[in-house]
């Protein structure tokens, strides 16, 4: 049987080490409130592709908008953004996307304050129900605000919610109006294969169902906070491990959730 708790409460001092290899890093890069809020979305929001690649562009983002994003986005010159890209985003898009940035700011102080607004016990439905709120045109910047597809796992907004609700030296937990049980895990290709290699998922497909399923089996290991996991599932086992998602003569060797010590009768 697999003993999670007990593999993340040996490796748990090790998995602050790995916040400068992940996108949260950004979010510790920035003292106040708003500034990590906006950080940690825009974090989130481009955190798709070569770790590398997306780093490499947000530390350009962010040397553009100066150490108080918010801020930045506040005054509402966005000339400063002129000329920046990243993959399918274009400068016009993520121009366009601090201008919505704005509105929200300006109508709710903090997206916290807008998703609050809008949160009634079901996240996906608050993050579908954003279109309904903001100046946006028909599939206008659904990259980063969904339009209702049910089979969207929705891998960067729940990443966001992770680091926003949970609290311990990763994720900083700034937001009380949502309960850490009700995260949903981020499902990324890493999370996926480990949970069809474990059983957590008979899914084909990275969907929201697999999603849920590997939430659900999370939260046997940890009922009242699943996403504990996700760090070391993503970090050491997915990318540190190089897992294929398929059990193979090197697993042993690699897979801190193969090694025997790591599993109890």
């Amino acid at each position: 049987m697999l003993n999670l708790e007990a593999i993340y409460e040996k490796e748990k001092d090790r998995l602050k080490t790995l916040i400068n290899e992940d996108p949260v890093q950004f979010v510790h890069r920035f003292k106040a409130l708003e500034d990590k809020e906006v950080a940690g979305f825009l974090s989130s929001q481009f955190a798709y592709g070569r770790i590398n690649l997306f780093k490499r562009f947000l530390d350009e983002l962010f040397s553009r908008t100066g150490d108080k994003p918010s801020d930045f986005i506040k005054k509402g010159d966005f000339s400063p953004l002129e000329g920046i890209y990243y993959r399918f985003q274009k400068s016009k898009e993520i121009v366009r996307l601090f201008c919505i940035l704005k509105e929200i700011i300006d109508r709710f102080d903090t997206l916290g304050g807008f998703l609050s607004f809008l949160y009634r016990g079901d996240t996906r439905e608050a993050i579908w129900n954003m279109r309904k709120h903001l100046s946006l045109e028909e599939k206008e910047l659904t990259f980063f605000f969904p339009e209702r597809i049910t089979s969207n796992p929705m891998k960067r907004w729940n990443l966001y919610l992770r680091w926003m609700v949970r609290k311990d030296d990763i994720d900083i937990g700034v937001w009380n109006f949502i309960d850490k049980k009700k995260l949903i895990v981020p499902l990324d290709t890493h999370l996926f294969k480990i949970g069809r290699c474990l059983g957590w998922t008979d899914s084909i497909t990275p969907s929201y169902r697999a999603a849920l399923e590997i939430t659900e089996a999370l939260k046997k290991y940890s009922p009242e906070d699943p996403l504990k996991y996700d760090m070391l599932l993503c970090h050491l086992v997915g990318i540190k491990g190089d897992c294929s998602g398929e059990r193979g003569r090197l697993c042993e060797k690699r897979c801190l959730l193969i090694r025997g010590c790591d599993f109890t009768s």
